[in-house]
């Protein structure tokens, strides 16, 4: 996995300089209607998940789907407003930014089939959504920020925003949605210090998409924003 590499600095004297680059990630967004045609309630949030909403139907028992298919991650709802935010000398143009943007898309859903083809997957990962007892789920790559290589983090940072939904294959009624919007993670090991890119918080997305929907093995599905790793003596 690709990571940007900067050296190894105090970890306040860190967290001081990428205040100005998280500023980018914690902008409320607007749901699409990607969500808003959906019934879900989309000020909710379950504790027990990482991701700024979450919603299920309470009528709704998981357990009885056995099965899950996952689309290809859209990007039908980006929010194209944006993209001037990304542009450098690697993405002169709109075109340029959605060329890249695809390619993050088709990398979040592959990862995806990866997390929920995991033997601790609840479900079986299927192509099938004629089969009985039968979830269906839909992810939305809503916004993309790619920082400038001149710039780089801490002062810009990669920012991505994701929204899903899963339907009943049966009926297509929507039964739980979830978004998230969030900057990297941030890694210290010994004289190096990484901040992930989109990849990986795609990747983290994906992974904790599936964790979400085992409650057994994980109760509360956690996130470490920063990741100290002590140096190998």
């Amino acid at each position: 996995m690709d990571r940007i590499k900067l050296p190894a600095i105090s970890v306040v004297a860190l967290l001081a300089l990428t205040s100005c680059g998280l500023k980018q990630s914690v902008e409320i967004v607007k749901p699409t209607e990607f969500l808003t045609e959906t019934p879900a309630d989309t000020t909710a949030r379950f504790s027990r998940l990482p991701f700024r909403h979450s919603w299920r139907d309470p009528s709704v028992n998981m357990e009885d789907y056995k099965n899950i298919v996952v689309r290809p991650v859209t990007t039908k709802y980006l929010r194209e407003d944006k993209w001037e935010d990304s542009k450098s000398e690697e993405i002169p143009d709109l075109k340029t930014y959605e060329k890249k943007t695809n390619e993050l898309a088709r990398y979040f859903t592959k990862r995806l089939d990866v997390a929920f083809s995991d033997p601790i997957c609840i479900f079986y990962k299927t192509t099938d959504a004629s089969k009985p007892n039968t979830a269906i789920l839909e992810v939305a790559l809503i916004e993309a920020h790619y920082p400038n290589p001149e710039l780089g983090p801490p002062l810009d940072i990669p920012v991505c925003a994701f929204e899903a939904r899963v339907k009943d294959a049966k009926t297509g009624k929507v039964i739980v949605t979830v978004s998230d919007r969030r900057g990297p993670d941030l890694h210290i090991s010994g004289d190096e210090t990484h901040f992930t890119d989109n990849k990986e918080i795609c990747n983290i997305w994906a992974r904790q998409l599936m964790e979400g929907s085992n409650r057994e093995i994980f109760a509360t599905v956690r996130r470490e924003m920063i990741k100290l790793t002590p140096e190998p003596q």
